[in-house]
């Protein structure tokens, strides 16, 4: 079987892999970032799917079952745009599904992951496109970077051409020829730039960025060039985030208990990220200070 290289894939369909790696990659750590409590396994991972795909999800007891969940579609509002009338949405046709609108709040209960009742999803989207983008800027600076030196020369200068570039690689100071062999050697030289620690330092801070509206700590940031307040401004739009996902899902569990008497709750896996403290600015710049005097204070 022939090898596909990356440059043999259409840019299109290269674009799209490269996207949805990150897109799995970004659904796993948002996903794993949750532990129930009072579900089954299959329930949990329902619930996570529907909630990052959707950002909705609702709660409803059918008989001889107790409280199952499903998509919805919003049958009628009140008059803060709140939805009062729901029908469920049967997706794989199970039997004894509620055929009628149901009422919120007294027969069916409805949750949102984000305050702006958006999915994750959507946002894992747009920036799973960017860093794709970025990553389709690296492939090309990747390959550039082994473009070898092209030397054009006809059969009757081969000879000439050989002589001069075995001097060169033979790591020879100094190169003599005569204006024949000069003339035999025209190179053509890779002038593109090295730019990959800029892509890649680029696609660390997108992926940063990403992490901290999932509420996951972004611990590859370089927190060496950032100051205390800074570092702990960024911890703390993590903490809210996660904070905000975890609280969100946590009213509609208590909904559920209220309305529908299944206990059931969620918290959050990862731990709030801790601040830093000022003398994390003092140990920096005494480490400065060392390194300008040569290793003694």
């Amino acid at each position: 079987m022939k090898t596909k290289f990356l440059y043999d894939y259409d840019p299109k369909e290269l674009f799209l892999k490269f996207k949805h790696v990150y897109m799995n990659k970004y659904y796993n750590l948002f996903i794993n970032n949750f532990k129930w409590n009072g579900l089954e396994k299959e329930e949990e991972d329902y619930i996570m799917r529907k909630y990052y795909a959707d950002g909705t999800l609702s709660a409803f007891n059918m008989k001889n079952i107790g409280t199952v969940f499903a998509p919805y579609s919003v049958n009628g509002y009140g008059l803060y745009d709140v939805p009062t009338d729901c029908i469920v949405i049967n997706e794989r046709n199970i039997p004894g599904f509620p055929t009628t609108p149901l009422k919120v709040n007294k027969e069916i209960v409805l949750g949102y992951i984000q305050k702006n009742r958006k999915s994750i999803a959507s946002l894992v989207d747009f920036y799973s496109a960017r860093l794709a983008q970025i990553e389709m800027v690296l492939n090309t600076n990747l390959e550039l970077q082994k473009m070898p030196y092209l030397i054009g020369i006809d059969q009757s200068d081969r000879a000439n051409a050989n002589n001069v570039i075995n001097k060169i690689l033979n790591n020879e100071i100094v190169v003599f020829a005569n204006m024949m062999e000069i003339q035999s050697v025209k190179a053509l030289v890779n002038e593109s730039p090295y730019i990959l620690d800029k892509l890649y330092a680029f696609k660390n801070n997108v992926e940063s960025e990403l992490l901290t509206c999932l509420g996951i700590d972004n611990s590859q940031i370089d927190v060496d060039k950032m100051a205390v307040d800074q570092i702990n401004a960024n911890n703390q739009m993590i903490n809210n985030n996660a904070k905000g996902y975890e609280d969100e899902l946590n009213k509609w569990c208590e909904k559920i208990k209220t309305v529908l008497g299944k206990d059931m709750s969620v918290e959050l896996v990862q731990q709030p990220v801790e601040s830093v403290h000022q003398d994390m600015d003092h140990s920096r710049s005494n480490m400065e200070d060392k390194e300008e005097t040569g290793g003694t204070l």
